[in-house]
């Protein structure tokens, strides 16, 4: 039971872990700026031959993509599409045969799309009739715009050996069935990455956070993983981090626009979400002392002036202190939202415990500790509903949905950032417990075109 000096010194130290996260993310500010400016648009004089590969097993509505991707402004003999499939049995087999330079491949007993990845790759790597630049990854339930290709194509100029191009929503093209509350939230969640994160990790030559559709690897990145080697539940997610542990450059190019879809209902959401933070748990435990060790050596090297003849090479120094800031940037850069976070659940209990001892067991009704909890969960939801308002504002291109929409999304998208707790909580649970969740390939619901 907590008196008034004990609990006025609590609500004190909350104040503390507030400003102290806050002071911590200033510097994540920048991040925010950088998704402000007006993105760099590149020309890419050359036309180089490029493969779009399309994971497409039991996939249903995969015309819409093939459509899209039959209409692209890029000349036609420089781009060749591979549909994989599980079995011959597979009626996207003879979708693909109607489209020009349009192929499929049957990759079988894949379990997941990592599987279907590693297995056209490598056959292309071995083919020898045509040898690709680069290959572009699009999940089937996607369209993309028809500019695409060319704009992929542009982004080779960089030199860059991932691309990872920008992300909206493909229920925004279609009328107010297919979108929802739950739809318009899991939608900022791409503002969040790329405006939000990876604009400014692209102009520091820092790992971008990647995603597994409208993506571009380079041959010679491939031919180095020998294929695709990822078979977690967020194979794009352990790219992103062997990417730091290996050199590797990307680069958020905002140009090669796919439209990716969301799940209406809440339910297929949710399952998307467990999905990708039960990924990030397994490769945070796989990968997760390696990044350190590497960011702990970066830093060893710098105070006792170790300087290798490679890194004084300017471009090879520019790899190396992007990738230094990469590292920092996955190790540290959510410790001040675990501090506030943590910080603000903790203390909100507190009060909530001690408000209902002195209900139940001294029939007193504590209104301070009960005013301190409710002042603790504004301050959390205030700053989560600025966080969406800054959201809304950085990437206002993309979400053409009504006033009333984005209003309701502003009010609930707090609640539903606040449930990736109880998913993250639920991840590790499930790793530390050795409770493996099932990894096969699962079909989720999808729009009725």
């Amino acid at each position: 039971m907590l008196n008034s000096f004990q609990a006025e010194f609590l609500f004190n130290a909350f104040v503390f872990i507030c400003v102290l996260s806050f002071v911590l993310y200033l510097p994540r500010i920048r991040y925010y700026i950088a998704g402000l400016k007006r993105p760099k648009h590149f020309s890419n004089p050359q036309k180089k031959a490029l493969a779009v590969i399309v994971p497409a097993k039991n996939e249903k509505g995969l015309r819409v993509l093939l459509d899209s991707l039959a209409a692209q402004t890029y000349d036609k003999d420089f781009y060749d599409t591979y549909v994989v499939v599980g079995d011959n049995d597979d009626p996207n087999i003879e979708l693909a045969a109607t489209y020009k330079n349009t192929f499929s491949k049957v990759v079988p007993n894949q379990t997941c799309k990592g599987e279907a990845l590693d297995g056209i790759l490598l056959d292309l790597l071995k083919d020898g009739k045509r040898e690709y630049e680069a290959f572009i990854i699009v999940d089937a339930d996607n369209i993309v715009d028809a500019n695409f290709v060319m704009e992929m194509n542009n982004a080779l100029v960089l030199d860059k050996q991932i691309i990872l191009g920008k992300r909206r929503v493909k229920n925004y093209l279609y009328g107010k069935k297919y979108r929802s509350w739950a739809v318009n939230c899991n939608a900022l969640t791409y503002t969040f990455l790329d405006k939000m994160g990876n604009c400014f990790r692209s102009e520091r030559n820092m790992s971008n956070t990647i995603c597994g559709t409208g993506l571009m690897v380079r041959r010679d990145l491939i031919k180095e993983m020998g294929g695709w080697p990822y078979r977690s539940m967020t194979e794009d997610f352990e790219l992103t981090v062997t990417a730091l542990l290996n050199n590797w450059t990307s680069y958020y190019y905002e140009y090669a626009v796919t439209y990716t879809e969301e799940g209406v209902s809440l339910r297929s959401c949710n399952a998307r979400r467990r999905r990708w933070l039960m990924g990030y748990a397994q490769v945070g435990v796989k990968y997760g002392k390696e990044v350190s060790k590497k960011f702990w050596k970066y830093v060893r090297d710098f105070f006792s002036g170790n300087k290798s003849s490679v890194e004084r090479d300017p471009k090879q120094a520019e790899i190396v202190s992007g990738n230094f800031w990469g590292c920092f940037d996955y190790l540290f850069s959510f410790v001040p939202l675990y501090i506030y976070f943590a910080g603000t659940a903790i203390f909100a209990l507190a009060f909530l415990a001690d408000a209902a001892y002195k209900f139940f067991a001294l029939q007193t009704l504590d209104w301070f500790s009960l005013h301190c909890a409710l002042k603790i969960v504004l301050v959390l939801y205030g700053t989560l509903f600025f966080y969406t308002a800054i959201a809304f504002y950085e990437d206002r291109a993309m979400y053409t949905i009504s006033i009333f929409e984005k209003l309701f999304a502003l009010i609930v998208n707090p609640f539903y950032v606040t449930q990736y707790a109880q998913f993250y909580i639920e991840s590790y649970y499930l790793l530390l417990t050795h409770k493996k969740a099932k990894q096969s390939w699962i079909q989720v619901e999808r729009m009725e075109q």
